[in-house]
């Protein structure tokens, strides 16, 4: 796993970045006294770079440290997705993705340097004092939404002190494709979304990439190919893009899809058919125009298994996201055929916008080519929150893992009112009580939320290891010869993981005694897990989420379920902290089209959001309701208006999904 400094870092700067954020909104143009920068990086470059030394001729000015130049007109070229010269595997911006960043890890590591660590020295260099928690985070945010050399990014201005135009839509910097014979690059035709508004849509092109893809990173049957890495890179409006393959039998060019018409290139609204590659002309594609939907329901012929449980072959929830394998883990792609769309998005300037995005994928070499990768993408209890008016809850679900998963990655995904996402080793439950069974939190409940467990603990129990391969109480002479023929290399560790009694992935004579040892006296007894010690990963800002990797994939081996299972659970906070943020009927779009239950405005109000706010409406009728919100006596000040938070599709709504990536060796 990544070293506890990396998680521990990755949780402290999201819990910082979330209080900043919430203390930083924009300031009126006409409200503003500071100087006036035309853009975001503008303001950057004077408010960073300038003012903390780095254009200094002997920094990277004109004396070009490390070959950095960061003078303007200089220092976006010399900055955003090019290579770091100093340290492999870093860009000195990658645009989107501020931990591949070597710009943002090194300011990072010198402002919280018990968070972060730079690889070289943290910058700026002593004695420069290191930024301050706002310009770190102004940083951050110009980074994850694309670090767009134009355009205002919201509250840049107040968090550097200065001032900005009105934000407009950004306009994200083409992903660099891979090198011929490395790799191909597939673009989404692009799709316009109107001023201050919010839509899901799906819509269809097709693709086809066989005379990109040499034969030795091809298939077996040579109709797909494999790749090691994929990378998104996406215009900042999207919430989230998953992209699906069409796995039915309708033809591409059937009516079914709706109408095809060039976006874009030489000829921009002229009827096209799919599969004719080229015609739309340089920077054209064939497309049908975007529908409102919800992951893609009720869109085309409707036998391509889609639905809100469909993870797609690849997505994003970000401006910008990695997927790079464990060596000789793969993913595999049909050379060609029909690409659905699913993107949602929101815009809340005044212009309308363009949605764009690129994905990059780099071919997995023969040798690569041993195990499938897997994706965890656990709906079960999506819509499962249910949230009265300026309060707080907390809810928890178990993902049980398959014999022998190798986990390399964890993330979650939820919109904006999720506070606080934790995912625990174990399966934790209550036990005993009125709830007992029900998936809990270790740590209990805080923020005033009810307590799941309703006065009972909430445990998950552990039995060390000690080679009882069928966890039945007792170590057997058969089971004590398993760990032997596991030590001499005669069979795998997958045989009986419970014979790593010290979890070092192999079996040796230490744990063979512990295992004799287990066979003479007993096997120990059952004990509670450590709460501290099960925490794997806690996410705290929603449209940046942590998404942990681990360096050596977590091998669950164990027969026991419990050890093999994954407690996740998110907290929602509809008003709780900050009651001006509590969901409103009148501010809840509806969803594109009516699931029953899920997401929307409520039909009716619940509690005031002006005059008495928190409080109980009481009345038949609206007005009536307003009126029971006054703060007076025939004050005409009350609005009966905030809603439960529960589950959707729309930003207003939530979600709670668990994400990672997987391989099971020999699968």
């Amino acid at each position: 796993m990544l070293g506890s400094s990396w998680l521990v870092g990755g949780v402290r700067v999201a819990a910082v970045i979330a209080f900043v954020t919430a203390t930083a909104p924009s300031v009126r143009a006409e409200d503003c006294e500071g100087e006036t920068f035309p853009s975001t990086y503008a303001l950057i470059e004077k408010a960073i770079f300038e003012n903390h030394g780095c254009t200094d001729d002997l920094c990277h000015g004109s004396g070009k440290g490390g070959g950095l130049d960061l003078r303007p007109g200089a220092s976006y070229d010399s900055l955003v997705d090019a290579d770091a010269t100093s340290v492999a595997g870093y860009k000195r911006v990658l645009a989107g993705n501020k931990t591949r960043s070597l710009l943002w890890v090194n300011l990072a590591a010198k402002t919280l340097p018990d968070e972060w660590t730079a690889p070289l020295r943290a910058m700026p260099a002593d004695p420069q004092p290191a930024l301050s928690m706002s310009e770190l985070e102004a940083v951050r945010r110009w980074i994850e939404k694309g670090a767009p050399e134009e355009g205002v990014i919201e509250g840049t201005d107040t968090l550097l002190d200065a001032c900005l135009p009105p934000p407009e839509p950004l306009v994200i910097k083409p992903l660099p494709p891979p090198d011929p014979g490395k790799g191909v690059q597939i673009e989404m035709p692009p799709w316009v979304l109107g001023a201050n508004s919010e839509r899901e849509v799906c819509f269809a092109s097709y693709y086809d990439i066989t005379d990109q893809v040499p034969p030795q990173f091809r298939g077996p049957d040579g109709t797909t190919f494999r790749y090691k890495f994929n990378a998104i890179r996406q215009t900042p409006l999207s919430h989230h893009l998953i992209v699906n393959l069409y796995t039915g039998s309708t033809p591409p060019e059937s009516s079914v899809w709706g109408d095809y018409t060039c976006k874009g290139g030489s000829q921009p609204g002229v009827a096209c058919s799919p599969t004719a590659l080229g015609f739309c002309g340089e920077g054209g594609f064939c497309a049908t125009d975007p529908v409102n939907s919800i992951a893609c329901i009720g869109f085309g012929p409707g036998d391509g298994g889609l639905g809100i449980n469909s993870a797609g072959f690849t997505g994003t929830q970000e401006t910008a996201s990695e997927f790079d394998f464990f060596p000789g883990v793969y993913r595999e792609v049909p050379l060609k055929g029909l690409i659905l769309w699913n993107s949602h998005a929101f815009n809340l300037t005044d212009l309308e916008g363009t949605l764009n995005a690129y994905l990059n994928f780099e071919f997995a070499a023969p040798e690569e080519q041993l195990t499938p990768a897997r994706q965890i993408f656990n709906t079960e209890e999506i819509f499962t929150m249910n949230v009265p008016p300026f309060s707080a809850q907390e809810v928890c679900n178990i993902h049980q893992l398959a014999p022998n998963t190798n986990l390399f990655e964890l993330g979650s995904h939820a919109h904006q009112r999720m506070k606080r996402w934790r995912t625990f080793l174990g399966a934790f439950t209550c036990d005993g009580g009125p709830r007992t069974g029900t998936p809990c939190s270790p740590f209990g409940a805080d923020f005033e939320t009810p307590d799941i467990c309703a006065g009972a603990p909430c445990v998950s129990m552990v039995r060390d290891p000690v080679g009882d391969c069928n966890i039945d109480g007792e170590v057997t002479m058969d089971e004590l010869l398993v760990s032997v023929n596991i030590a001499n290399g005669a069979t795998g560790l997958e045989v009986c993981g419970e014979a790593d009694t010290n979890g070092d992935r192999a079996v040796s004579i230490d744990d063979i005694i512990g295992c004799v040892n287990a066979a003479l006296n007993g096997v120990p007894p059952e004990r509670a897990r450590d709460a501290e010690e099960s925490l794997l990963y806690v996410s705290l800002v929603y449209n940046d989420p942590l998404v942990l990797r681990f360096d050596e994939p977590m091998v669950f081996s164990r027969a026991s379920v419990s050890d093999r299972s994954l407690t996740y659970c998110g907290l929602y906070d509809n008003g709780f902290t900050d009651p001006a943020k509590v969901k409103t009927r009148s501010g809840s779009p509806n969803p594109p089209f009516p699931l029953p239950g899920v997401g929307g405005p409520c039909q009716t109000p619940t509690h005031c959001t002006a005059g008495k706010v928190s409080e109980p409406c009481s009345g038949t009728r609206q007005a009536a309701r307003d009126a029971s919100c006054n703060s007076g006596t025939n004050t005409g000040d009350g609005v009966c208006d905030a809603c439960p938070l529960r589950g959707g599709v729309t930003t207003e709504d939530e979600m709670f999904i668990l994400l990672g990536q997987f391989f099971i060796p020999g699968s």
